[in-house]
């Protein structure tokens, strides 16, 4: 190996060095919104199963439950992406302006499921079927003894493309109290631990577009009045996510500290990164490539629930 290839591989390994910062310093959002669900194959098969049964006082024989299940298959897929320099830069000593991209490889790489999960998989949640065979977000779910149950809202309002706080806090409110009525294959409250309140637990999260920001920020928090008539203390009921991928007059409200979330990310293989052509002179280029093994489907629709303002 010439002395400008060594020098040149030794900062082609501080760039990676860069890439693998970024990609640890890095936090993606879909975990709020997914269970992480490890694969080892192909796919991944899920059974839609009835609910875990109530405990009960023991008074006689144990009884057992039989489960409902029914198919939902999530094929993993394979990502990759990569970036070519010219090596003459590299021995050049030109790499101060490859840093900046390379860092960012990195954190599209990490946060490529944040794209799915909300460029796919929220803003086609009305027309896609989840595990029971229904649309994510639709009027009929029906599973067993649980009659039929509406996750998909709508609310008449003043102007729907500029709700109040006072709308939207009612909107938020209802889609509350549609989300905690959620009952079971047995007719029980999926919901049944829940008790609203600062000090409940319960963790819900409001994903609305850009332009819904600021009036969900103020209907989901709540003040301490003092005699001037300010708030000086604020106690956040919710954590609000605004999105571009969100459009429309539509917000979605989630419970995200269930063992099963609304979305799932299964897991296949971890993302890695190779670089290649540094010492091979038929090429002019040295490339740096990144590939993973991973999908995202539609989970538990019983934690979240959508409402359109009409």
């Amino acid at each position: 190996m010439g002395l400008d290839t060594a020098a040149a591989v030794a900062k082609l390994r501080s760039l990676t060095a860069k890439f693998d910062n970024k990609v640890r310093s890095t936090t993606p959002y879909y975990s709020r919104l997914c269970t992480i669900i490890p694969s080892d194959g192909y796919d991944e098969e899920y059974g839609l199963l009835g609910a875990v049964p109530q405990v009960r006082e023991w008074l006689a024989e144990r009884k057992f439950h039989s489960v409902r299940a029914a198919k939902f298959t999530i094929e993993n897929k394979h990502w990759e992406s990569g970036i070519a320099v010219e090596k003459t830069r590299i021995r050049d000593d030109r790499m101060g302006i490859y840093v900046p991209m390379f860092e960012n490889l990195g954190v599209r790489a990490v946060r490529h499921p944040d794209k799915l999960l909300l460029g796919t998989l929220v803003a086609n949640a009305e027309t896609t079927v989840c595990l029971d065979g229904q649309f994510f977000f639709d009027t009929d779910h029906l599973w067993g003894d649980s009659g039929s149950q509406d996750n998909d809202l709508s609310r008449d309002i003043v102007d729907p493309a500029a709700p109040t706080v006072d709308e939207f806090k009612a909107a938020l409110n209802a889609a509350l109290i549609q989300m905690m009525s959620f009952k079971d294959d047995f007719g029980e409250f999926l919901h049944d631990d829940a008790v609203i309140g600062a000090a409940s637990g319960m963790e819900l999260l409001v994903q609305v577009p850009l332009k819904y920001r600021e009036v969900a920020i103020k209907a989901t928090t709540s003040g301490i009045m003092v005699n001037n008539g300010e708030t000086n203390v604020v106690i956040a009921d919710a954590l609000v996510a605004a999105t571009p991928h969100m459009t429309g007059n539509k917000f979605d409200l989630y419970r995200t500290d269930t063992p099963v979330k609304p979305y799932i990310f299964q897991a296949r293989e971890p993302l890695s990164r190779a670089m290649k052509g540094m010492e091979d002179m038929e090429f002019k280029d040295v490339k740096f490539m990144t590939e993973a093994r991973y999908n995202l489907g539609y989970g538990a629709w019983w934690n979240a629930v959508r409402v359109t303002f009409i």
